[in-house]
């Protein structure tokens, strides 16, 4: 730059505008972030303040060139009989470069490095699945539930982050380094431990473990009866919360004692252990666990929480019927926020049986009110979005499974919302990217596969959506039908329609799958008897996709498409 240029610079204020204006828009930030996450804005909104910022530098350096502000007011600075330098639209392109070059540093920061350093300095921890060395291998269950009970506490903590159980719990069993491990789930600490029960006698050892390094920061072993299980939990999640940030230790106990019946909660922990394995037959036996549980104790809110989940998941899991299930789901779930308002999980089931029964109000209300008392519940996170799919906007819905994988980033069900999302965005390079992610979790699972064929179908990708629908002979028949209809085979289409309809006339799972088929062949009848099926047995699918999924197209003005809607509560 030319010495009288920056003279002039000097003369005009130039720098001291500047700096008065990155002070201004610091202190913007600082307000901003807050506000924004009590409001729960998306994280995209400081991003768009950051950006508005900086493109205010170049303005403010043009605004000091022009005038000056003095005790007489804002004044039209005149130029200097003697000054030398560029003129024009030189020093216009000038000033703005100042101005962008003093911007630089603070975007680079926040867009580059502020998410790198938050990530590192914010506490943050997963819990591996503690070892069962109990002589009897049915003790599997407690085990892990005693796990899911110690991550559930350290959940409740504001200000430590931690892995939920799905992603956790990806890791049992796996003989990896503690490092690639918090590499994998981006946390700095990993606590490991083992569980011995015999008899009434319990004995639990952790060690936590800097991922960075791999040292043990500490280690406990504790030696109990086991009717003081609670107590131990409690202990063991205070002692993890001391080691990452002793301010955030609360004064309250972070793990309550839900039930002063250790027979109960035994088997609770049975009940969680077979519902989370999300199969007709493990539901089944939660239910039944649920329901001793209560026997024994018919205030123990969780458990009553839990049949709740399992009559609802019976549904998505085993095809049971809604007009069975339902009633019996909600009178639990509103039992359990009865006994303890304070408990997100029960909340939570209410939401989603809410969600099933297609009202949209109530679910949204149970939703909300469960992350509000557990921000790092990540199913409810994950149901909340499911609930935004219909009733908030796609933005919103795409914010918060965001936020679920942030939380469970290796769950598959968390993907799988999240490929969802963008497949009903119509953003279908992201949907397929999101799938064939979800994918690599597990290549067997069939919800990700079929999501990943209708993007292909969409993009006119069908060598890709043929070859995924190939990975498993006679999967997914009724997207087989859509692809044959789009490559012009019609006549095989309606063979192999034919062919597979009355296999899955009774599969309450497949009815949306045989309306798209019918409707690809242009079958419109045929499609509405499905879909009214549908509706009837409260898929859960169908509102999101009839309400966004331009499959539908061709039917939406049909007063019988209306109809369903209106059905659904969605007009």
């Amino acid at each position: 730059m030319e010495l009288p240029l920056l003279d002039e610079l000097k003369r005009r204020r130039v720098f001291r505008a500047l700096v008065a204006y990155g002070i201004v828009a610091f202190a913007v930030l600082q307000i901003t972030e807050p506000i924004m996450h009590g409001l729960r804005w998306p994280d995209a909104v400081l991003g768009y303040v950051v950006v508005a910022l900086a493109l205010g530098f170049p303005i403010v350096v043009g605004l000091a060139w022009i005038f000056d502000v003095s005790a007489g007011g804002i004044q039209r600075t005149a130029p200097e009989a003697s000054a030398t330098g560029p003129r024009g639209a030189r020093l216009a392109l000038l000033l703005i470069g100042i101005g962008l070059l003093a911007a630089a540093p603070g975007v680079t920061w926040y867009f580059f490095w502020r998410g790198r350093d938050r990530l590192l300095q914010a506490p943050s921890i997963a819990v591996l699945p503690f070892v069962n060395l109990s002589g009897d291998k049915e003790n599997e269950y407690f085990s892990d539930g005693m796990t899911e009970e110690i991550i559930n506490a350290l959940a409740g903590v504001e200000g430590v982050r931690i892995v939920a159980r799905t992603s956790a719990f990806s890791f049992k069993g796996r003989n990896l380094d503690v490092r690639k491990i918090g590499e994998d789930l981006n946390v700095a600490t990993v606590l490991e431990g083992s569980v011995r029960r015999e008899g009434s006698q319990l004995r639990v050892s952790a060690q936590l473990i800097g991922v960075k390094d791999g040292y043990h920061l500490w280690s406990r072993t504790y030696d109990r009866e086991l009717k003081s299980v609670f107590s131990v939990e409690d202990e063991l999640a205070r002692a993890i919360v001391q080691a990452l940030r002793p301010k955030l230790v609360p004064n309250h106990a972070l793990v309550q004692q839900a039930t002063a019946s250790p027979e109960a909660h035994d088997l609770y922990l049975k009940g969680r252990y077979f519902w989370n394995q999300r199969t007709k037959e493990g539901l089944t036996k939660a239910k039944a666990f649920f329901e001793e549980a209560i026997a024994l104790d018919p205030s123990y809110a969780l458990a009553h929480s839990g049949l709740a989940d399992s009559y609802s998941l019976l549904m998505d899991y085993g095809g049971a019927s809604a007009a069975e299930v339902l009633p019996r789901a909600k009178a639990h779930a509103v039992e359990a926020v009865r006994l303890d308002e304070a408990l997100a999980e029960g909340h939570a089931s209410l939401g989603a049986i809410s969600q099933h029964d297609y009202d949209w109000a109530t679910a949204e209300r149970e939703l909300k009110r469960a992350i509000e008392l557990k921000p790092g519940y990540a199913t409810a996170h994950q149901w909340y979005a499911e609930i935004l799919w219909v009733r908030g906007g796609l933005p919103e819905a795409l914010a918060e499974a965001e936020r679920a994988r942030q939380l469970d980033p290796t769950s598959l069900v968390v993907n799988h919302v999240l490929a969802v999302t963008y497949l009903l965005s119509g953003d279908y390079g992201r949907t397929i990217e999101q799938a064939t992610s979800t994918l690599e979790l597990s290549p067997d699972f069939v919800p990700a596969r079929a999501v990943l064929v209708v993007a292909c179908l969409r993009t006119g990708k069908f060598d890709e959506a043929l070859a995924t629908l190939d990975r498993e002979a006679g999967a997914l028949p009724f997207l087989r039908v859509q692809l044959l209809v789009a490559k012009g085979d019609r006549s095989a289409a309606r063979r192999l329609l034919a062919d597979v309809e009355p296999r899955f006339k009774t599969d309450t799972l497949s009815w949306m799958g045989l309306a798209a088929a019918h409707l690809a062949l242009g079958d419109i009848d045929r499609t509405f008897a499905w879909l009214e099926q549908g509706v009837e047995a409260r898929d859960q699918r169908l509102p999101s996709a009839m309400k966004w999924d331009p499959a539908w197209s061709p039917i939406r003005a049909d007063p019988r498409f209306q109809k369903l809607l209106r059905r659904m509560n969605l007009e």
